[in-house]
């Protein structure tokens, strides 16, 4: 293996991981939402892109019932000029956390329980990065360099619920926000279409967690995709797009689902300086965003294809992301299993049904490697969502369910995959995974045989012997 390939898996593999990280933090609250109803954020946002400022004025409602406990999170570049509840005007507490402030409101000598709103008016002046450049750039830092201003989830430039009794996040929210930019030729928020500036209006359905990303940029739209920033020529566009519709068209079939998410490819200008084979990238579904390595520079010319299978895999395990953890959102001891687990495995499918065979005994070896000879806990006996680390997530689970194909047959586990998404309002703990199993047809001989082999093996070698 060259080391070139060698630090591609490991880049890809990274990237993976920090994905799953911040997806582990961002899960929301499992308990009951007002009247039923997703949490919803509604407002105003005002960007002055010369002046590198930031005004929004946003409403919290439909927010899970919560005790004393929970906290407020924004950015800590954002001076709050009011909050308020349904009954008026509140004061608060306040405390660093890094890149962001935790607020904990109260009223007459008391902390909030359950307020049924929260609204916000807040001001934020952030520099502009253009010649000089930051030290570092992630995913938690609001970027602007003289053209875009990016935000992520991870940033808090709209509140987010924190519960330090759980240690969990609402980031996720259904919107209707309108946002104002004099300066700005483009506009997006994520899971809307991007829109003309200077003034749009966006709104969502889906709870998604909120990229902002705005400047002057354009848009390519395609069928499958839409590129923001990406420069990109059409005919190369098109083959990239090519590219994501057959992914779109091989889960369809394999899943018996429509997929119904565009996805959005956003290339940003890092505020870090990078060398010129550096590069680094997020993903916020249905956004995959990228700095540094183009996205023109991933399709091979000759073959109209994304240039590796291991790039390839990155993108089909992105997209598998909107059955596992759109659709069927995991909520309890199996969670990481059903989403990250899951969704490796489909896109190493993907990548054996466009490059063949060569490239998932790469994979194998790859995740083998990543497991090691450590004894692991069996999924049979986890009782936390939290237990389970990186190297299971993308590593042993995927191979488990490799092994589980390989003892049922590859159209049994399709079809343990198809219950899953039938049953997706289920816990998704070990009881759920045996009986999506059962329904899937898999024989009750064939399955105790695994379990014993496989499932309750705690020594990684012996049970992934026949991979």
């Amino acid at each position: 293996m060259s080391s070139k390939f060698l630090l591609l898996l490991l880049f890809t593999f990274s990237i993976q991981v920090s994905i799953a990280q911040e997806k582990a933090l961002s899960t929301v609250i499992n308990k009951p939402l007002s009247k039923n109803l997703p949490p919803h954020i509604a407002g105003k946002l005002t960007i002055n892109m010369k002046a590198g400022t930031v005004h929004a004025d946003l409403k919290l409602s439909n927010l899970p019932e919560l005790d004393t406990a929970f906290r407020i999170r924004l950015h800590h570049g954002m001076n709050i000029k009011f909050m308020e509840d349904s009954a008026g005007f509140v004061r608060f507490n306040s405390q660093s956390s890094g890149d962001v402030m935790n607020y904990r409101p109260y009223s007459k000598q008391r902390y909030l329980v359950s307020p049924k709103i929260i609204r916000m008016s807040y001001t934020g002046a952030f520099p502009i990065y253009t010649d000089t450049m930051n030290l570092v750039d992630y995913k938690s830092i609001i970027a602007m360099n003289g053209e875009t201003l990016r935000a992520t989830e991870e940033s808090k430039w709209y509140p987010v619920i924190y519960d330090t009794k759980s240690g969990r996040e609402i980031e996720k929210f259904t919107y209707d926000i309108r946002v104002d930019c004099q300066d700005c030729k483009m506009i997006y928020i994520n899971g809307s279409s991007a829109q003309p500036g200077p003034s749009a209006m966006f709104k969502s359905s889906i709870p998604r967690a909120l990229l902002l990303f705005a400047g002057n940029y354009d848009k390519q739209e395609f069928p499958g995709s839409d590129f923001l920033n990406a420069k990109i020529k059409e005919d190369v566009a098109i083959a990239f797009d090519k590219q994501i519709t057959g992914l779109k068209t091989f889960y369809e079939k394999k899943l018996k689902v429509p997929y119904k998410e565009k996805i959005v490819f956003l290339e940003h200008k890092a505020i870090q300086d990078y060398g010129p084979n550096q590069s680094w990238g997020f993903v916020t579904f249905p956004t995959i965003a990228v700095a540094g390595l183009p996205f023109s520079k991933t399709i091979d010319p000759k073959s109209g294809k994304l240039n590796h299978f291991v790039r390839f895999s990155f993108y089909a395990h992105e997209l598998a992301h909107y059955y596992f953890g759109t659709v069927f959102v995991p909520n309890s001891t199996l969670r990481d299993f059903f989403i990250e687990s899951t969704a490796e495995y489909l896109s190493m499918k993907a990548a054996e049904n466009e490059y063949g065979k060569d490239s998932t005994k790469s994979s194998i070896r790859f995740k083998k490697g990543l497991v090691g000879k450590d004894k692991i806990i069996p999924l049979s006996r986890f009782t936390d969502k939290d237990e389970m680390n990186d190297a299971y997530r993308y590593a042993y689970g995927p191979l488990v369910l490799l092994a589980l194909e390989k003892s049922a047959g590859e159209e049994k586990l399709y079809r343990i995959l198809q219950m899953a998404l039938k049953y997706k309002n289920e816990n998704s703990d070990y009881t759920f995974f045996t009986k999506i199993v059962k329904e899937a047809g898999v024989p009750l001989p064939v399955w105790r045989e695994f379990e014993a082999n496989v499932i309750n093996e705690t020594d990684p070698e012996k049970a992934f012997r026949n991979l």
